[in-house]
């Protein structure tokens, strides 16, 4: 699917070998739904950046720190700083140390104080827009829905059973530096 994307806008050309693209900063942002916002703030669930990640209105920003994808699928690791807390009722889950897949379609995260990395989210590149330039590949209107794993861990965490696999959680925007 991210193939047929990245050859129309010019990434690649039949005749063109695979190369590997080394990613040396930028940032990705997600914008979260406002239905799900609604449903965590009516829930009294918070949700806060941490460590270097920021935040404006409902758009989390977290700063890309290295990678290496392919330069013709964009296939391959996207590694962030920061990550995202989840307080309601004195419990928290912290959510750090994002990579970005975008072949396996999936974003993982570390649970802070662990070494254990989850599938926070999956990532739909159905309906993306990708461009990439001298200075930056943008891949833009890339939908993330929550994962099974990352549900299970929240409603352990709060004692609910608010979250579904598949709760849409909004649109990413990957703004990366070659």
């Amino acid at each position: 699917m991210i193939t047929m994307f990245a050859m129309s806008v010019g990434l690649a050309t039949a005749a063109s070998a695979a190369t590997t693209v080394d990613i040396d900063g930028g940032r990705t942002s997600l914008t979260v739904a406002t239905g799900t916002l609604k449903v965590l703030t009516d829930n009294g669930v918070k949700v806060t950046p941490i460590k270097g990640a920021s935040a404006s209105g409902r758009t989390f920003t977290f700063p890309i720190t290295d990678g290496d994808v392919d330069g013709t699928t964009l296939a391959g690791p996207i590694k962030h700083s920061g990550g995202l807390q989840f307080a309601a009722g004195g419990k928290t889950l912290r959510v750090q140390d994002f990579i970005i897949d975008a072949g396996k379609g999936v974003l993982t995260a570390r649970v802070s104080g662990t070494h254990t990395r989850i599938p926070l989210l999956h990532l739909s590149l159905k309906n993306a827009h990708i461009s990439k330039g001298k200075t930056q590949i943008v891949v833009s209107n890339v939908h993330a829905t929550l994962s099974g794993t990352a549900a299970a861990a929240l409603n352990k965490t709060f004692g609910v059973s608010l979250f579904k696999k598949g709760l849409a959680i909004g649109t990413a925007k990957v703004t990366a530096r070659p």
